[in-house]
């Protein structure tokens, strides 16, 4: 009976570690997808070349608890908060952005939306991602590219800079 005893609580035992040893793992490499992030354009005087990569007034803040918010800041204005939610990586080159709100693209509200994503000498974000319906609900089937650029602070203040 003990010998019984010993041997299921073995088994029980090594099916417990093995369980447990068994569970999913992260099989991506993780990237830097944390930090502020610069929406940029292209901007060109020929309708032939793309032209130069320029600013714009929208930021993207991935902060590392998996928290997002996008923003926009209006010329002698106030900033405004265009969307937030929370984001999660998936693969090498994808992660999720879980919205709960978004006023530029309300669409999103309440939607998981799956990116693809590059990131170029740790500057640049290169972003790519699907959308099926419009707010209304008619078709785009339309995939959007975005490249944000990453905020990062200088070595000393600006001295041209207005407050």
């Amino acid at each position: 009976m003990k010998k019984l005893y010993f041997f299921t609580m073995l088994s029980i035992m090594l099916l417990a570690v093995t369980g447990a040893t068994a569970q999913k793992k992260t099989k991506f490499k993780v990237a830097d997808l944390k930090g502020i992030w610069q929406l940029c354009h292209y901007v060109s005087e020929s309708p032939d070349v793309p032209g130069a990569l320029k600013p714009s007034n929208t930021f993207k803040v991935l902060s590392d608890d998996g928290q997002i918010v996008n923003f926009t800041i209006i010329p002698g204005a106030d900033a405004i908060i265009t969307g937030y939610g929370t984001y999660k990586q998936l693969t090498d080159d994808s992660y999720k952005e879980s919205i709960e709100k978004n006023i530029h693209l309300p669409m999103l509200d309440n939607q998981d939306n799956i990116l693809e994503f590059e990131i170029k000498d740790n500057d640049y974000l290169h972003l790519k991602y699907f959308i099926k319906n419009d707010l209304n609900g008619n078709e785009l089937n339309t995939w959007y590219y975005e490249t944000w650029k990453r905020v990062e602070m200088p070595a000393k203040f600006p001295e041209d800079i207005v407050r």
